[in-house]
Formats: structure tokens, sequence, C-alpha cells
């Protein structure tokens, strides 16, 4: 008997087919509007099947380096249309629709003129889930030069089991931040049903999590390294309250240089001796008995200064990250091996899980919502040259 279930393969080559498809149909309007009316004409691509249902006041407009705004009145309306997929989602014709345009900053576009508007369609996860159409500005220079420009894509993420149906970032977020509420995908799914009608398995739902965390999993690596207990983390705690403006951090800034000249300088002794490893753990014994003195100075003030600061002020996280990891930190004073600061992990997290529980930690502990940082995230994510430090709650 004949599977029913579909090749993803397959089904990519014949997506790859009809994206060349429509590209070569583009290339030819662009070439027949150029020679009837001398340019590529304005609105060319934004008819849809739905386009006659897209009202100007639910326009949600977003803009590159800019906060989103939203034009006009946040009042959804529903399509008549029906509007089923194939796979394991199944959207009901009655699910309200909302538009969202990508346009480049001001900055960006001045001197070009919007020639047309890439469209596309996912499951945007609103209150409700709507159905979200997706205009992607697309750009050419006024003065006839001939110079483009377009918007970013959008952060969209197709069904992980093979179906045809977008997803866009909120909904992704919206699946991962109830899944750390402690909601299993099967609750998540019914949730979804009982609230907006909508039909998506469990093995979308993890999927669309999955790809998630595998999208942040840089950003999550460089949170790792930022808290681990290691005395360059620390100095850098220490050096971001300064530059706060909090002068108290001297004498703690100053003990920790101290710890790190030692080092060197006993690693420069070694060298001289000959470099052998034994050579660098004879001088680093020596010059750890005042590195111990230093320490328990250090470790001790911290504990004396801690009670009179702000709790959520920069040099109050330094002081207890320094108190809660005394220990770890202190190590390197007993074992002549160990480097003074171990700051990196020997292997990256690697459950996605851990991955997105990491995340969701550090945005309780900066007071941010996990799931509105996850959408941001996975927005930015898309555009190019985003260090992991910026990206961070």
């Amino acid at each position: 008997m004949p599977s029913d279930r579909k090749n993803p393969q397959s089904e990519r080559r014949q997506i790859e087919a009809k994206d060349r498809e429509i590209a070569e149909l583009k290339a030819l309007v662009d070439r027949l509007s150029r020679q009837v009316y001398g340019r590529v004409m304005p609105g060319l691509y934004t008819v849809s099947p739905d386009a006659e249902e897209v009202l100007p006041d639910v326009v949600e407009s977003r803009t590159v380096g800019d906060s989103e705004s939203v034009a006009g009145s946040r009042a959804l309306h529903e399509s008549a249309a029906s509007y089923h997929v194939s796979g394991p989602v199944v959207v009901p014709s009655g699910l309200p629709s909302d538009e969202l345009k990508l346009e480049l900053p001001s900055a960006e576009s001045a001197g070009m003129s919007v020639i047309a508007y890439e469209t596309s369609e996912a499951i945007a996860a609103r209150s409700p889930v709507v159905r979200r159409t997706i205009r992607r500005a697309m750009y050419v220079s006024a003065d006839g030069s001939g110079m483009s420009a377009a918007a970013p894509e959008a952060a969209l993420f197709s069904d992980p089991t093979g179906g045809t149906q977008m997803f866009d970032a909120s909904f992704v977020a919206y699946a991962a931040d109830h899944h750390q509420a402690g909601m299993t995908f099967r609750a998540i799914s019914e949730h979804l049903k009982m609230e907006s009608g909508i039909m998506v398995s469990e093995a979308v739902l993890r999927g669309l999590v999955l790809a998630a965390a595998e999208m942040i999993s840089p950003v999550c690596a460089a949170m790792v390294v930022r808290t681990l207990p290691g005395w360059s983390n620390l100095r850098r705690m220490f050096e971001d309250a300064k530059a706060g403006g909090d002068w108290l951090v001297d004498g703690f800034l100053k003990g920790i240089h101290a710890l790190f000249e030692l080092e060197e300088h006993a690693r420069i002794r070694a060298e001289r001796l000959g470099g052998a490893p034994e050579d660098l753990y004879r001088e680093r014994r020596a010059v750890r008995l005042e590195s111990a003195r230093i320490a328990a100075r250090f470790f001790e003030r911290c504990r004396d200064m801690l009670p009179a600061q702000n709790p959520r002020s920069p040099l109050a996280e330094a002081l207890r990250h320094a108190i809660e990891h005394e220990k770890t930190l202190s190590e390197f004073l007993y074992d002549p091996r160990l480097e003074l600061s171990r700051a990196n992990p020997e292997t990256p997290v690697a459950d996605p899980f851990a991955v997105l529980a990491v995340c969701a930690d550090e945005c309780r502990r900066s007071g941010v919502s996990f799931r509105t940082w996850l959408e941001d995230t996975l927005v930015k994510l898309r555009q190019p040259n985003q260090p992991p430090e910026s990206l961070f709650p």
C-alpha cells in the first residue's frame, strides 16, 4: 500500500523549482515594465489572493535599527477564505489576520524609493494567534543609477516535519516560553487548539523550539562564558561597575591586578630558567603565597561591602559573584598546574533545552521577559554583524 507520508527532499526540490520559476517570471515582468513604462512600476508583486482583505489600519511596520512600531489601530479582521495547509498543521478559515511591513530606516533608504514588496505568509503568536502577511520592501535609487536595496528578511521558520506552513519568530518564542514554563508540547498543542482553533502537532512545536535553540546557541555560549567563575570575568564585572560611576571598585580592581601581575612574574622567571613545566610550577608556588594573602583580603572586603550596596547595582552583582564562587576562584592557589583564570568552558552547552534554560534564567535575573527577548533575538540574528554579547538580556 503506498505511503501518504511526503518526502521532504522531494518537496524541497519542488519548492526550489517554484522559486526559480517565480524569479524568472519576476525578471520577465521587470523587463516588460521597462519596455512599456521605462521603469519597473511600483506594486507589481503585491497582488495576492487576500490582498483585498488587508485593511490599512491593521498594518504593523518594523524598521531595522528602530523599535517596532504599529501604524493605526491593532484591530484584527477575520478572513473568509479557507486556509488549510498540508502536514500536521491545520489553520482554521476564521483565523484573524494582520500584516507586518519590513522597511529600511529612513537614513538607509534616503534617495531611494520602494518599487515593490516581496510578500510571504506565516503564523504569528499575538493575542490571539494570527495569520500574518509579511511585506518586505524592495528599493531602487530615485536618480536612475540602478542602485538597489531591500529590507532584511523576516525571521521565518518552516514546518520542521516537511509541511509547507511557515511560522514567524513570535510563534516560536511563544512555544519556547510555554515549554520553559513547564508545559509539555502536547499541552501547548491542546492550548493552541482551545485558544485559537489552530492545530499544531507536538512534533512541529518541538522542531520549532529546537530550531530556536540552535539559532541562539552562540548567545547562550557567550552568556555561559561571561558567568563562569574566573578572575577575568570577575575583573570585567568590576570594570563594568566602575564604568557606571562607582569609585569604590578601585580597591577591588587593584587586588585583581596584583594577582595577574604575580602570575606574569612567575611566567617570566620560568621562561628565563628554561620554560619547562616544572620551572613554571615552582615559580607559581613561590608567588602564590603572596597571592593567597591578597585573595583573602579581597574576599573579606567583598563580604564587608556587600550589605551596604544596592542589591541591583553592578557592584553588588560583582561582590555576590565573588562571594558565591570564592572556593572555585581560590582553587589556583593550591594547584600550580591551574591557571589564574579558567573562564572558558571545555565544551559548549550541547543540550538545546539547556540552552533555552540558560537564556531564560538570565532573562529572569535581568528582569526581562524571556518570550519578548527570544522573539527580538531571533529577529536580530537574521541581520548581519550581530555579536552575541550585544544580544544579552
